[in-house]
């Protein structure tokens, strides 16, 4: 059976931060009216939650590119008009055609990666920033990915493993050209991470086929491998002019629990924030000038403050482990 290491008082607050994180302290505000002008942002999961409330905010109060990479072309196309609504009504702000995009991808399904990267390199010419946004929580045991992996696993880390893989060599040319610390990758962990196993993985099993653990704990070992492909992509690309973090957007009220019931569903509905909140977490770790590279691999929670990563996860000799598990698993989709 996996272990779970006990939290130290320090990790402990840290959890409770999240019902009580006072406000956020980098907005719109904070960034000057030409902010990521002529460069391309891409987030993961963009039609809904906290990825759409963060489409929203950079697509309104930037001059970023944005694009929306999601499975639902319709519903994707929906948040892309409200956006724009949203943009008109309260910035008087028109948002070109070509300015907020959409591309179609299943991360729970390798094989329609590549072609959306594909999609996407055949319009552009750059990428400055990467939010790995989109993910599930406590699927059912039945659920699957389509090559057969336990879904949290298979989208939360596996095929955001294969899109950023594919998206490396666009990404590192353009962080080449940009000035020190614009060039970012947000990978979206959680505090969840600090009811992972110990290492963050489960090698022995990391699937869970041969192990009776609960849903909960399965999503806690994806939030934790987020984690360490956020630090490990630094560490296998020292020498990139980029940043890769890790962030807990925030206890927020999003469709991430339609799988929770009962007593623990009517305490999320008390207790979380409204998900527009996520956002600003995100806003942070993509722009804020506090960041730097001496940040690499360090983990953003909200709403917009450095946090602390469970001490074992900062084992980077086991966190290669998880990163070349990862490989492995999407070697046959490069």
């Amino acid at each position: 059976m996996p272990i779970f290491p006990k939290l130290s008082y320090p990790e402990w607050f840290q959890v409770l931060h999240g019902f009580w994180p006072g406000y956020p302290q980098f907005t719109e505000a904070d960034i000057s009216n030409d902010c990521l002008k002529n460069k391309v942002v891409l987030i993961t999961g963009g039609s809904s939650g906290v990825g759409y409330e963060t489409a929203k905010l950079l697509a309104t109060t930037t001059d970023a590119k944005v694009y929306i990479w999601a499975r639902n072309e319709a519903k994707s196309m929906y948040a892309i008009d409200q956006i724009k609504l949203h943009a008109a009504k309260m910035y008087s702000k028109h948002i070109d055609d070509d300015k907020l995009n959409f591309i179609q991808v299943d991360l729970s399904d390798l094989s329609t990666i590549k072609p959306a990267v594909d999609k996407f390199l055949a319009n552009e010419n750059r990428l400055d920033i990467i939010i790995h946004n989109a993910g599930v929580m406590e699927s059912p045991d039945s659920s699957k990915t389509a090559q057969g992996h336990q879904m949290e696993l298979g989208t939360n880390c596996i095929g955001p493993q294969l899109l950023q893989k594919l998206l490396d060599p666009i990404f590192i040319a353009t962080a080449r050209e940009n000035s020190p610390n614009l060039s970012r990758i947000i990978w979206l962990s959680s505090s969840a991470h600090m009811n992972a196993p110990l290492g963050g993985m489960f090698m022995e099993d990391p699937e869970f086929a041969r192990t009776d653990v609960s849903l909960k704990t399965k999503y806690c070992q994806s939030k934790a491998i987020n984690l360490i492909q956020a630090r490990q992509w630094n560490l296998h690309h020292p020498e990139t002019n980029a940043i890769s973090l890790s962030v807990c957007p925030g206890y927020l009220k999003t469709g991430l629990q339609k799988h929770i019931t009962g007593v623990r569903k009517l305490a999320y509905e008390l207790l979380f924030h409204d998900q527009k909140y996520g956002a600003y977490t995100l806003f942070f770790a993509a722009l804020s000038p506090e960041l730097t590279i001496k940040n690499r691999g360090d983990h953003i929670i909200s709403f917009g403050k450095l946090g602390l990563i469970r001490q074992d996860l900062k084992d980077d000799d086991k966190g290669k482990q998880v990163w070349d598990y990862l490989n492995e698993q999407i070697k046959d989709y490069v």
